[in-house]
């Protein structure tokens, strides 16, 4: 049997910690079948967002023990197969065949995704400087991604990357069936607790802030305890994702998911409605 990589490299915010968090907490299980999820402890569950700096002695110990099957993930690579470099050119090298696989979600509720995220990722910079998202709207964040977030491009960009197997491309709710496929039904345990996963602030709750945060008068403590709160509201109904909004996003999008439809088979739109049937909120 010849050796093999699994490559999962995203999309951000469809999966990708639930995916990387589910595969280190079997990686004993994984190698006793031949497969192996490295990870050397740091914070960040994926495992390979630093392959820019890999050498040939780093691709090396991925095999050790006659492993034939490495699995590595990280969001990060999704736009930047040329991070990847050492690892394929190393794969290519000796025949082994690397398979990429990439998660996506609707448009609309990967925005979302990203408005919380920029929230969590730069709050306590916000809280400093009174000034949240950096004097952007929602609708400029939108605006900024609809000009940078090209996936038709990146998928594009991987298969050139890695000409001799297909990218696979599926949603984010297929993730289990997906490596299933791919690694066998091996005995993993699958269950991840919510709070580790990254789980997305609501809309509602991140817009409160913010305007919170632009009003100088608000204590400093107060925002702090809204900030917390949010992480306790997660799983509640979100007025914020309203159907105006994914309209207008899934609008700006259909380019690019017509892309992905013709050229991997794979159709991103909103499951099971015509955006145009969308009620008004």
């Amino acid at each position: 049997m010849s050796r093999r990589i699994v490559l999962h490299v995203g999309s951000p915010k469809c999966g990708s910690t639930y995916l990387q968090r589910v595969m280190l907490q079997n990686a004993d299980t994984l190698l006793a079948h031949g497969i192996r999820y490295p990870h050397g402890g740091q914070t960040h569950p994926g495992n390979a967002g630093d392959t820019e700096n890999w050498t040939q002695t780093d691709y090396d110990a991925l095999f050790e023990g006659g492993i034939e099957t490495v699995l590595l993930s990280h969001e990060d690579l999704y736009s930047k197969p040329n991070f990847a470099k050492p690892l394929l050119k190393a794969a290519e090298a000796e025949g082994a065949q690397v398979q990429v696989v990439v998660f996506l979600r609707p448009f609309s509720d990967f925005l979302f995704g990203d408005y919380s995220q920029f929230m969590k990722q730069n709050f306590w910079r916000y809280l400093e400087t009174r000034n949240p998202y950096d004097g952007e709207s929602f609708r400029d964040v939108i605006d900024r991604r609809l000009r940078r977030l090209k996936p038709a491009r990146f998928l594009r960009n991987w298969q050139s990357a890695v000409r001799g197997t297909r990218v696979r491309v599926a949603g984010h709710r297929d993730i289990r069936a997906t490596m299933e496929d791919l690694l066998g039904p091996l005995p993993l345990d699958w269950t991840v607790e919510r709070h580790a996963t990254n789980p997305s602030l609501r809309m509602e709750d991140c817009e409160r802030i913010a305007d919170a945060l632009r009003r100088p008068w608000v204590p400093r403590e107060v925002i702090e305890q809204m900030y917390r709160d949010a992480f306790h509201k997660v799983d509640r109904p979100d007025a914020g994702r309203s159907a105006a909004r994914r309209r207008v996003i899934e609008t700006l999008f259909a380019e690019e998911n017509a892309l992905i439809l013709k050229q991997y088979g794979y159709d991103n739109r909103l499951p099971d409605a015509d955006i145009a049937t969308l009620q008004p909120s």
